[in-house]
């Protein structure tokens, strides 16, 4: 017994990924599947039951936020101030250089999946085992592409021994680190959008209220109350349309 031993782990979890696999890793703000091939996000897509106006998302680190984004130098400091400063998880969805090697080898459907008009949503500070692996992917220039570990409208998993026994029937390693650390939030990320001239709330999430609190205490910037659970279950404000490519994949399953 002891302490997890976050680097093997992290080591161990790259390796699944880089070969192909499904992982299901713990952030401190949920469960998550994870990968980086077409086929692997496919069959998490379907075994999910995902909507197809749903997206992948990235995972990532400071270090990685700061190479792929592209913010007006106002965005950047609000971002780098949350995350550094404060301490908060962040979803930071903004323009990306698509020239970035990390995007070499993402073929078009799954780039279609991951992207909307032009950005890319990347989950900021989601705990020291994601930084890890983000680190390992990131020498790799392999890109970490996934979704929260449970069939889609089950919510967000905070103990590995919830999560739906499909969901972890198709993972190929589970990293169980017990109870996350914001886990009694009941939400997922707070995602906000920075790709327009102000910072847009897409989800409603992780430790709203300081963020709510902070952008308009430094400044200035007014976003949206939470109107509460059991109003508003997903804290999603913001919907995207249907994706033809992800209709065509469930309509074949």
């Amino acid at each position: 017994m002891g302490a997890p031993d976050i680097k093997g782990d992290a080591q161990r979890v790259f390796e699944v990924i880089k070969a192909g696999g499904i992982a299901i890793t713990p952030s401190s703000m949920g469960y998550a599947l994870a990968s980086s091939t077409t086929e692997a996000l496919e069959k998490m897509f379907t075994t999910k039951r995902r909507g197809t106006h749903k997206r992948h998302a990235m995972g990532g680190n400071y270090a990685l936020h700061k190479e792929l984004h592209i913010m007006q130098p106002e965005h950047a400091e609000i971002v780098r101030c949350l995350t550094q400063d404060f301490d908060l998880p962040l979803a930071v969805i903004a323009n990306y250089d698509s020239a970035h090697p990390m995007f070499k080898h993402i073929d078009q459907s799954t780039l279609e999946a991951l992207t909307v008009d032009g950005t890319v949503a990347m989950l900021i500070n989601g705990g020291a085992f994601q930084d890890e692996l983000v680190n390992l992917t990131m020498k790799a220039k392999i890109p970490l592409l996934g979704s929260s570990a449970n069939i889609s409208g089950t919510g967000t998993k905070y103990v590995a021994q919830d999560i739906n026994s499909e969901i972890l029937d198709i993972a190929d390693i589970v990293i169980d680190y017990g109870l996350v650390k914001f886990g009694y939030h009941g939400r997922s990320s707070t995602m906000i959008d920075f790709s327009g001239p102000k910072p847009e709330i897409v989800r409603i999430g992780v430790c709203y209220d300081v963020i709510k609190d902070h952008l308009k205490r430094f400044w200035n910037i007014e976003i949206p109350s939470d109107p509460g659970q059991s109003a508003l279950p997903s804290g999603h404000l913001k919907t995207l349309p249907p994706l033809k490519s992800l209709e065509k994949l469930v309509a074949v399953h």
